[in-house]
């Protein structure tokens, strides 16, 4: 029989188990829940109804106080756990699910990706500080080999089993293959020990699911089920006959099972939820064990088991200790729901029992026991084998009696206190070695032993990865920071040499700061919050009843930090919060505003926009928010719920890094994405498992590369594949991954890394995905003169890690660098060059023949720029850089007229001289270059002016360099200012000047200066100014300003003459109001175009004749969106009485025309004048006779391009675009 089948079978099985179960719990939720903990067994039983349990604690615990280490809160972690977990009809989910899942997805799915290569980072060592929290994770059971002391075996309730040949030195995992696996039982074969048992599931808090009995025949190497009719329950105990290795018992939470063939079969022997079962010493026929606090015995090799005995009472949980010592001698240890009940013992093999102790409450946290504890979740006990009256019981401490339980010593303590030593909280299992005689003991941070009755403890934990990690947090300036909020264990942070533990308690969210790795942030449970610096706590900054919060949130409360901003915060409690100065230097200075009254539980899941940060996604539920201004005073919102695919509960929200209308949404098995933040939906689920999903990451450097992070390890998929692939080899089909982080290395995508956190397998990493690269590469130069260097530039796709370049001819003929600098042909002719790029998904070759073209006749190709070359006065010093091509090796520079002075150390003959330029006059510069093939030379002619430009002067912006072209821009704050960026829609180019308010997080009001050339305008009797513009407002309610101002002194003194804007002469926008990023993509984004305000003109003739004219667009800062300005111009026109520009009167017709066009205005013109410029603001066509409403033009011979044309009547001026083909 296969293992899958077996597996079908025992399922067939469980049903008809667990339909009786469901009967027995109906009657459990009616009785009095507020007395008993019957939520304690509900917990773990898969057919009682999460509804149900849930009901049961809140009943119970209504009345009492919450006090520490009372159990309340290793229910609340179970509580968040299943409720992400629940199934639509609000079911909880069967235990295999993720077991059957990862089953029918591997067998379906051949192929894996390649490069998923995980391995872990730890924690392998104790981090260090902070007593008490310093651990690595829960351990439910150690057991022993029969024969060789250095073997040890322990169980973790969400790691999986790992063994030890050096006595806890090292440790191996044997596990990693069977997936969401909880150990709580070991049974070691004592006549073979290659046969090993192992009981899942988690018997103390649930955090895994059972899957019943598994077995080993290789030492551990595989696994295979073995349940008969035992089905998928969690097993607590498994002891095995000392005669008969094929007779093993299960105590377990569906009852007690015995199997007389080594698991192939079991039988049912009693009903309850047993946690522990013991053979009397030498005699296999006695059997103890306990349910619920209730003591069963039998005498007939556990054929029947008969409940309670003489003296001993029942309580929540009972544990058993007998000792070959004295075998008849047999304790019972037991609790309330939270504490000492007491502890009886029987000398009669459990017939009577007499009352040793009642007192103290050694299930406390205080030395000399107190009130409360969590009996229920921790708990165990120990006789020591030589002598009977030692015992020992563990609970929050451990505590040793030497008299038989009659009186009681603490002789552990959880954070060191009491004059004992510090051990690790909360003890789940007491084991003695049988060949060594050392005690062994099981908690929630690992194992220690103590070989002289526990005035030392030995830990040995180092190296069992089994962390539960709820959240991670990767710094985005530091690879290896990354922050780890563990249950049990606190908060840690790797910081690439060691662990460092952070913070205390049960350590939920916790991130990095993304502008500043000195900072991160820890929470607890419901939200409370602490700010480190250094890796050093400093404080709570955010929790109920701090800096003015007051409410709570969710077991595990979500946060962030703004992507791009350190001091800004989002939390979600039961509203969302915002902070603007978490990095106040007093934590008690923090403030938080709540900016949402949209939600009536705690929000569970949020995501800030990678593409736009004032947008803000929150999740409570299967409920979903969005806001658009999620930084603004006034923050409004969305509700997206009724626009969801489907109602499951959502568990992962991601964004795009370049779309901000993208958004990703996980929700529970289901993955789907929106193009139109959240108002509709496709779905991406592909042929993912039907498993708990967790956690998304996109990765920036992909096509939208998603990881998804489940109960079973990691897909991938992005937008050029159909289907996710497995991404998980090296990871461990274990480890139920809680959140995936990347970290993006500067130096290049190489060193691009994912780190994953896990729920019982701490903390992973892995490179990104990739597929084999395509190869390419461009040249600097493809035609060089003899001896001139060429660099190359890698232009390969994907993730290569590896360059073989070949340079036929060359001197150089290979490199493995990435991007070869240097290299050099000495003879003519024509070269073939290729590339051979790499990584560990494969290969690609590009070759490119005859590509390096070398001449021995080929002169420089000259040219020159300045810093600047415009000027109202001398002396000025220029700085001239050579931009000369094809390797020059000297160089003459001329000057006309020659009244100049080199300085700064240069010469005529240097390559990139400083010139002093006296003035007044005009100079035209020349530059010769030299190369091996000869000399070559350029003269502009007044490439150096003084007194300013002359009209007509006009900017398009096609070229990147506002200072070659005279202007200046002022920044007053050094923050965003004009620049030139990427437009559509508006002839003649692609670019115009912008100033970005959108992302301007600034208070309202900065002013950024953008400043022309200077001006001559002597010569001329009238000048007007006109350019075109685009702007959008954020929200209607504001808008930003700009002013045009004039310098007749190049730039001392301004004076304002237009103020355009809401503020100044009106509106001026041209798109409707938005909330994105606004850049133009139509010409219908521009003015003058239909619907949309005219463009302006703005009379200058005041300052004709004058020289040293400047003009400043001023920008006004109020919040709102982007201000686009293109081809700019200036030029001589007709004087007009009114110069109001108007271009939705006028119109050409057909444009694109090819020569002859007419022009046609709404109103007929008295006395007009028509005039036609060119995109540089050249005059190519003037009429003065323009009367009526309509002029035929036909000028033949004009280039294509565009052109502007201007009708200057008596009352008015019109302007608009013409196009010629």
């Amino acid at each position: 029989m296969t293992r899958y089948t077996r597996l079908a079978l025992l399922l067939l099985l469980a049903t008809t188990f667990f339909s009786l179960k469901a009967q027995q719990y109906q009657t459990t939720i009616s009785q009095d829940t507020a007395s008993y903990p019957y939520w304690i067994n509900m917990m773990q039983d898969p057919q009682a109804g999460f509804s149900a349990t849930q009901k049961a604690f809140n009943t119970y615990w209504a009345d009492r106080e919450i006090t520490r280490g009372s159990g309340y809160k290793p229910f609340k972690r179970w509580e968040y756990m299943m409720e992400l977990r629940l199934q639509p009809d609000g079911s909880k989910p069967a235990p295999d699910r993720s077991l059957n899942a990862y089953n029918s997805y591997v067998a379906s799915h051949s192929s894996r990706s390649v490069n998923g290569n995980w391995t872990p980072l730890g924690p392998f060592t104790v981090p260090s500080g902070y007593n008490g929290y310093r651990g690595l994770g829960r351990i439910n059971a150690i057991a022993f080999h029969p024969t060789n002391p250095d073997r040890i075996y322990i169980g973790a309730p969400a790691g999986g089993l790992w063994m030890s040949d050096d006595h806890g030195l090292t440790w191996s995992n044997t596990t990693d293959v069977l997936p969401t696996l909880g150990v709580s039982a070991i049974l070691v074969d004592h006549t073979n020990p290659e046969i090993i048992y192992m009981g899942t599931g988690d018997r103390d808090a649930g955090d895994a699911s059972g899957l019943g009995v598994w077995k080993s025949y290789d030492d551990g190497q595989t696994w295979a089920p073995y349940n008969g009719d035992m089905g998928t329950s969690t097993v607590s105990r498994l002891i095995m006959h000392p005669a008969d290795n094929n007779i093993v018992f299960a105590a377990t939470a569906g009852g007690i099972y015995k199997t007389f063939d080594g698991g192939l079969t079991w039988a049912k022997k009693a009903n309850g939820t047993f946690k522990d079962i013991v053979y009397k010493p030498g005699n296999p026929d006695v059997i103890y064990a306990t349910s619920n606090g209730t003591f069963y015995k039998s005498t007939d090799g556990g054929e029947t088991f008969v409940q309670g005995a003489t003296g001993l009472p029942t309580g929540a949980r009972g544990a058993i200790a007998v000792t070959p010592a004295n075998p008849e001698m047999v304790y019972v240890f037991l609790t309330n729901d939270d504490s000492f009940k007491g502890l009886y013992r029987s000398m009669d093999s459990g017939i009577s029992f007499e009352v040793r102790s009642t007192s103290p409450n050694i299930m406390s946290w205080d030395c000399n026991g107190g009130s409360g504890g969590q009996a229920w979740y921790d708990l165990d006990v120990a006789a020591d084998p030589l002598n009977p009256d030692i015992i020992y019981g563990g609970g929050v401490n451990c505590f040793k009696s030497a008299d038989g339980g009659i009186t009681w010593n603490i002789r552990s303590h959880w954070y060191g206190g009491c004059s004992v030593q510090s051990v690790h909280a909360d003890l789940h299992v007491l084991e003695y070695s049988p060949l060594t005689g050392r005690l062994f003991a099981g908690n929630d941070g690992g194992v220690y032993w103590t070989e002289n009755g526990g005035v030392n403890w030995t830990e040995i934990s180092n190296g069992l990865v089994i962390s539960q990690a709820y959240k991670i947090g990767q710094s985005a300036t530091n690879r290896d920071f990354v922050i780890n909020g563990y249950q049990d264990n606190g908060t840690s942070t790797w910081t690439g040499t060691e662990w460092l533990a952070v913070g205390g308690g049960d350590g939920m969210e916790c991130a990095f700061d993304p502008t500043d790795d000195r900072y991160s942030y820890s929470t607890v449970y419901y939200g409370a919050m602490n700010r480190i610096f250094n890796h050093s706590a400093q404080g709570q900054i955010a929790g109920e009843g701090s800096n003015g919060i007051t409410e709570g949130g969710a077991w595990v409360t979500p946060f962030l930090i703004d992507h791009y901003d350190g001091n800004i915060m989002f939390i979600g409690y039961k509203n969302i919060w915002r902070s603007k100065n978490i990095k106040a230097s007093n934590t008690s200075s923090v403030s938080w505003t709540k900016i949402s009254e949209i939600n009536s539980n705690n929000f569970s899941v949020m995501a800030q926009s990678w593409a736009n940060t004032d947008i803000l996604y929150a999740a409570s539920g299967n409920k979903l928010y969005r806001s658009d201004n999620v930084k603004d005073v006034s923050v409004t919102w969305t509700t997206l719920t009724g626009s969801l695919p489907v109602g499951n509960t959502i568990t992962a929200l991601e964004t795009s890094f370049t779309d901000e209308n993208v958004v990703f949404i996980v929700q529970q098995n289901r993955v789907f994405r929106s193009a139109d933040k959240g108002m509709t939906w496709t779905e991406l689920t592909g042929t993912l498992p039907d498993v708990q999903m967790n956690t998304l990451a996109n990765y920036r450097h992909s096509p939208e590369g998603l990881y998804l992070g489940t109960d079973i390890g990691i897909f991938y998929r992005d937008n050029t594949m159909s289907d996710w692939i497995l991404f998980s080899d090296g990871f461990p089909a274990s480890a139920r991954v809680t959140e995936l982080e990347i970290f993006l290395d500067p130096a290049g995508q190489q060193g691009d890394v994912i780190r994953a956190g896990t729920y019982g397998r701490g903390l992973w990493e892995s490179p990104m995905h990739f597929s084999t690269p395509s190869a390419d590469f461009v040249a600097s130069e493809t035609i060089v003169p003899i001896g001139c260097p060429v660099d190359f530039t890698d232009m390969t796709s994907g993730i290569p890690y590896e360059w073989n370049w070949t340079f036929e001819g060359a001197e150089t003929a290979t490199s493995t660098e990435q991007n070869p600098v240097g290299i050099v042909w000495s003879i003519p002719g024509e070269y073939t060059v290729s590339l051979e790029a790499s990584n560990p998904a494969g290969n690609d070759i590009e070759t490119k023949s005859a590509y390096i073209v070398v001449s021995d006749t080929l002169l420089p190709k000259v040219g020159f720029t300045s810093d600047n070359r415009i000027f109202c006065a001398g002396p000025v010093t220029v700085k001239f850089t050579d931009l000369s091509d094809f390797c020059p090796s000297s160089w003459l520079w001329e000057f006309s007229p020659d009244n100049v002075t080199f300085t700064n150390g240069t010469s005529a003959t240097s390559q990139n001289p400083e010139v002093i330029f006296n003035g007044p006059d005009n100079y035209t510069v020349t530059l010769t270059a030299t190369n091996v093939n000869g000399p070559r030379s350029l003269t502009i002619s007044d490439y150096v002016l003084f007194g300013g430009m002359s009209l007509p002067f006009s900017e398009n912006w096609e070229s990147a360099d506002l200072t070659a072209n005279g202007w200046e821009v002022i920044n007053y704050d050094n923050k965003k200012t004009w620049e030139i960026s990427a437009v559509q829609g508006n002839a003649p180019g692609n670019t115009a000047i912008r100033m970005d308010y959108f992302n301007y997080i600034v208070a309202p009001g900065p002013l950024d200066q953008l400043i022309s050339p200077a001006l001559n305008l002597t010569g001329y009797n009238s000048a007007f100014l006109t350019f075109e513009h685009a702007y959008c407002k954020r929200y209607a309610q504001i808008t930003d300003s700009l002013n045009i101002l004039v310098s007749e002194d190049c730039g001392a003194t301004w004076t304002k003459i237009m103020a355009i804007g809401e503020d100044g002469n009106g509106s001026f926008e041209t798109h409707p109001v938005s909330t994105s990023v606004f850049v133009p993509e139509t010409s219908d984004d521009w003015c003058g175009t239909t619907g949309n305000p005219g463009c302006f003109l703005v009379d200058l003739s005041a300052w004709a004749g004058k020289t040293n004219v400047r003009i400043m667009f001023e920008s006004v800062h109020r919040r709102g969106n982007g201000l686009y300005l293109d081809n700019i111009s200036i030029t001589e026109l007709v004087s007009a009485e009114q110069p109001a520009l108007q271009s939705d009167d006028i119109r050409v017709y057909p444009n694109p025309a090819h020569g002859a066009f007419l022009v046609e205005t709404k109103q007929p013109v008295k006395s007009g004048k028509i005039c036609l410029y060119s995109s540089d603001g050249s005059l190519v066509y003037e009429s003065d006779n323009a009367t009526g409403s309509q002029w035929m033009i036909n000028k033949p011979g004009l280039p294509s391009g565009f052109y502007i044309l201007h009708l200057i009547s008596n009352d008015r001026i019109y302007r608009t675009k013409l196009v010629i083909e």
